[in-house]
């Protein structure tokens, strides 16, 4: 006996829907109608319906570009995303600091401003959960207040944060950097604002964000990995985010390449996050400017990353061999991940970066050293 389709099983299949043909308008558009259903499957008429709603609530629009559809000479309108339909504020938590940012449908940044994390030194953790969320809602305020955007016209909130996610739930199951532990970080700003708010991995968020907007857009297998004060990835296979069974995939800076190695914010030693992160080349400079090395960076205290770009730079030698062990280091790593992942694509980003080709020469010999021959 066929089981008869319920309301809810029709409202569901109905946004899923609507959530592919958006999807293919924002990342091909603009696209005509026929190639919309030709490329999701849909029917025409399917089409043209969900089309025709998305167009009056005012996320798509006519992009006004016109085509002979055939012979018989009917014209086809082109379909575009409506960037100025809402907006959407980003937050980024690193290590000491977070960035908030306000951008449209399209992802072009119209305001952003970065912000100290508060840290209550008195307390065994300083990261306190609720002081942070506090933050970020006055932070989020503060930019709407500059934008002249009310909240009624954002789309969502969406947070990257270190370690693992449950995305679903909005929950951060383990951030490292915090020593967090399943706390609720998004519950208590959607309250607050009254719309939806999504916590995910940071470097998933980088990965999203290349799928979406970047060089990822059209590539069905890549990995983007966020090299900077932490390590980590996303992974895109078939075209599709992989977040792992509980959240933890691409977790690839606490792959353990240096038994009894310097030790990691996870609490294992020698994790790659603990041999080619920033506050890793940090440690290593500090420990040859204490052994007495001479270096250009002998008097700079705090370290700072730009410090060590001017110094690697200016051919330093302590700063030249720290940098480039660091990016052997990370092209070991990676190329465990070529030879388990085998991606088209292979995107770098992160405050790292920044150290130029003295660690990211090192780090592509490395992943040519350690890669299976032929990936």
């Amino acid at each position: 006996m066929k089981k008869r389709m319920q309301k809810g099983d029709r409202a569901l299949i109905k946004k899923m829907n609507q959530q592919l043909v958006l999807q293919l308008i924002q990342s091909r558009g603009p696209i005509a109608r026929r190639d919309i259903a030709r490329i999701s499957g849909l029917s025409a008429a399917s089409v043209t319906g969900i089309t025709g709603e998305l167009i009056e609530i005012g996320l798509v629009r006519e992009a006004g570009e016109i085509e002979n559809e055939d012979r018989a000479g009917r014209r086809a309108i082109k379909l575009q995303l409506n960037p100025e339909s809402g907006y959407v504020v980003g937050i980024l938590l690193a290590m000491h600091t977070f960035t908030c940012v306000l951008t449209d449908l399209d992802a072009n940044i119209l305001y952003s401003d970065m912000h100290s994390l508060p840290l209550n030194k008195s307390s065994e953790n300083p990261y306190d959960p609720e002081s942070i969320s506090q933050a970020i809602i006055y932070a989020i305020e503060n930019l709407l207040n500059q934008s002249k955007i009310k909240t009624d016209q954002l789309m969502g909130i969406g947070i990257g944060i270190n370690g693992i996610v449950d995305y679903e739930a909005g929950v951060s199951l383990f951030a490292p950097h915090y020593n967090w532990h399943n706390v609720p970080l998004a519950a208590p700003i959607a309250a607050h604002f009254g719309i939806p708010v999504h916590l995910e991995n940071d470097s998933r968020s980088l990965t999203i964000a290349e799928q979406l907007f970047g060089v990822g857009r059209d590539v069905d297998h890549f990995v983007a990995a966020a090299v900077g004060y932490g390590i980590g990835s996303g992974i895109v296979t078939n075209g599709q985010i992989y977040r792992g069974g509980s959240g933890g995939a691409g977790e690839f800076g606490h792959i353990v390449l240096q038994k009894d190695g310097p030790l990691c914010s996870c609490g294992k030693r020698g994790c790659l996050e603990s041999l080619a992160s920033v506050p890793a080349i940090f440690r290593q400079i500090e420990a040859a400017i204490a052994s007495g090395e001479a270096t250009v960076l002998a008097d700079t205290k705090p370290l700072t990353l730009e410090a060590v770009v001017t110094a690697v730079n200016e051919n330093d030698a302590v700063a030249s061999r720290v940098v480039a062990e660091a990016g052997r280091w990370l092209g070991q790593g990676m190329a465990a991940l070529v030879n388990v992942l085998n991606p088209d694509l292979f995107i770098i980003n992160g405050e790292a970066v920044s150290l130029g080709k003295h660690f990211l020469e090192p780090m592509e010999t490395a992943i040519r050293e350690y890669a299976f021959d032929g990936l």
